[in-house]
């Protein structure tokens, strides 16, 4: 029988203790904190990223955890994810036989993770996780014409008989059609909202990544478009959309309408033809030949270059390389045959992985031997042996073996890379040092003295200090550049000229940053700080004139519209050198060109030079 105490302990114990979370429920937990603090934001954290990217990083994360515990990793927090983790996925991941694209992306998550973490540091470049680096590799170049008239379709009669059934929807395949723009951007698209002028129409709401671009209006035909696409805009006073549908209803839409007209993956048509129908027709007008998807003859490397840049910016991409997946892209032909061609495909995989394990302990050390490199120049190393093997092979001397490197291997390379019109000093440096160290880390000592030999014999070491050019030859390359690209040569006169760093230059809005003989540069400074440069010499003025003449907007950069600044200075390397040949072996740099009246910048406070701009006095320090 209970005593009234014992009745009162058991009455005043309350419930029974919780049970505490194992080690999987710790590691959502610590999931959970870490989503909170950054799920919502960018990498770089500039922007708040869409719902669709919150939801597929949230299940990825979830599904990691779930994973690694399977595998036998007990991580009861995530911020102790080591590289031992890291291994363990990408070698699961490689066996469920995910494709490249998956790999990528689940990689780039995992770099995601690391950064909020604080040891992205840990992680090796993505493929050497796998046993077949190739698994990793991703082919993005269109391997056959994926536009409507590719498919047999003519786009205007097939837009004409949907038309007939839903006019709203043809409205907006018109605009995919007429400009290269995707389903969601043209739905959106209000051309008395979008059209800056009669030249151009700026394109922003929908676009991918919040990267806004502007695409040329050319002919007539885009004109009726645009014009009925105000009309439509005036009735529903928002966009294309009809105003009983919202975006995702009107999407929904439009795909049910294709559908119903057999423009559908599975008949091999899809709505996005239309812009690879743009891509490949733009492609063929800037050059003069089909697109390479289309079977166009060759093109020289100048006018295929420029017509990519500009299908880019057309196109709202950030690299030209990505717009190999609407035209793709010629590739020399190693073998006559397809099995011929798949054999020396494999020679070069099995020559890389021979590579890859006779220098596995030695790749990742110092050349002084102080320890191992960074993840970057572990890349950088292994990116320029693939190179190298793929020169050897490309001109009839394959490496079958790593110790079978000879003197003809080295002296192949190195013709090779003297004779290249667009490979820089640096680049030529760290070629000629990787190929001595390869030739140490296979042990011949005699191969790496050839190597350093040969190069400073022929007098191109890149480290040879080259003779100087007169004012007239640097106006003659610059005027070369100019003729074919005039932002361009503006960029460099700015560097040259004016002592702007490139980034600067790519970044500068001539027409607002100057006035009153300075010119005030806000953009790539050191923090909290503005740069000043004076104009007082006759060229620097002249430079600077001629920038407000090119570029006469107060919004205007140099940097093209709708091109990223990365992009645009690649296309301004590759114009220095192989137009105006500044920089390529045994010429001079565009530093040495350097005007030697350049002015030298004043630097000022941020804060207080945009309160005297805005006609405010800077606050007194209390």
């Amino acid at each position: 029988m209970a005593t009234a105490k014992s009745v009162g302990r058991a009455a005043g114990a309350g419930p029974p203790a919780s049970r505490p979370p194992g080690r999987r429920g710790r590691a959502f937990a610590s999931l959970n904190a870490l989503l909170k603090q950054h799920l919502r934001r960018s990498a770089d954290g500039r922007k708040v990223v869409s719902h669709a990217t919150i939801n597929d990083r949230s299940e990825f994360f979830s599904r990691m955890v779930r994973e690694l515990h399977d595998l036998g990793y007990k991580l009861a927090d995530v911020r102790r994810l080591k590289p031992k983790h890291v291994e363990a996925l990408m070698k699961r991941w490689e066996a469920a036989e995910l494709s490249a694209s998956t790999l990528q992306k689940r990689f780039s998550y995992l770099t995601l993770l690391c950064g909020w973490i604080g040891k992205k540091s840990m992680l090796r470049p993505g493929s050497t996780y796998l046993e077949d680096p190739d698994r990793y590799r991703r082919e993005y170049a269109a391997d056959r014409d994926r536009s409507w008239t590719g498919a047999g379709v003519d786009p205007l009669e097939k837009i004409a008989e949907i038309e007939r059934d839903d006019p709203a929807v043809a409205r907006v395949l018109r605009l995919q059609h007429a400009f290269g723009l995707r389903i969601q951007e043209a739905s959106l698209l209000n051309p008395a909202r979008d059209r800056t002028d009669e030249t151009q129409l700026r394109v922003v709401a929908g676009t991918k990544g919040g990267r806004p671009r502007a695409v040329p209006i050319e002919t007539d035909a885009q004109r009726a478009v645009l014009a009925e696409a105000a009309r439509q805009a005036e009735r529903t006073r928002r966009s294309m959309i009809p105003p009983e549908y919202d975006l995702k209803q009107w999407l929904k839409h439009c795909y049910h309408v294709l559908a119903r007209h057999g423009v559908t993956r599975k008949d091999g048509l899809v709505g996005h033809g239309l812009r690879h129908q743009y891509a490949n027709d733009r492609y063929e007008e800037l050059t003069g030949e089909p697109a390479p998807v289309r079977g166009g003859g060759p093109v020289a490397d100048a006018d295929d270059r420029n017509a990519r840049c500009d299908v880019t910016a057309r196109l709202g991409h950030a690299r030209p390389s990505i717009t190999t997946a609407y035209y793709g892209k010629e590739r020399p032909a190693p073998a006559a045959t397809p099995e011929e061609r798949q054999r020396f495909l494999q020679e070069q995989r099995v020559q890389r992985r021979l590579l890859v394990e006779r220098l596995k302990d030695r790749i990742g050390a110092r050349q002084n031997g102080r320890g191992p490199v960074g993840a970057g120049t572990l890349a950088l190393r292994g990116r320029l042996l693939q190179g190298m093997l793929a020169t050897l092979a490309k001109h009839g001397a394959p490496l079958h073996t790593p110790d079978a490197l000879g003197e003809s291997h080295i002296d192949l390379l190195l013709a090779h890379w003297r004779a290249s019109p667009t490979l820089s000093p640096a680049s030529a440096r760290n070629q000629v040092q990787l190929l001595a160290q390869l030739c140490g880390w296979l042990d011949r000592p005699d191969l790496a003295a050839r190597v350093r030999a040969a190069w400073k014999t022929a007098g191109a070491s890149p480290l040879s200090h080259p003779r100087p050019w007169s004012e007239a030859r640097i106006q003659e390359r610059l005027q070369a550049i100019r003729d074919r690209d005039p932002r361009a040569a503006l960029h460099l006169e700015l560097v040259r000229v004016v002592g702007l760093t490139h980034r600067q230059a790519g970044m500068l809005q001539p027409a607002a940053a100057f006035r009153d003989g300075v010119l005030d540069v806000l953009w790539e400074t050191p923090p909290d700080r503005v740069l000043r440069y004076p104009i007082a010499g006759a060229r620097q003025r002249a430079v600077l004139d001629h920038a407000l003449a090119l570029l006469p907007a107060p919004d205007e950069r140099v940097c093209p519209p709708g091109l990223s600044l990365p992009s645009w200075l690649a296309r301004v390397y590759h114009v220095l050198r192989a137009v105006g040949g500044i920089g390529v072996p045994g010429e001079p740099t565009l530093a040495d060109l350097k005007d030697p009246e350049a002015p030298t910048p004043t630097a000022l406070p941020r804060e207080a030079y945009l309160l005297a701009r805005a006609g405010l006095a800077a606050p007194k320090p209390r």
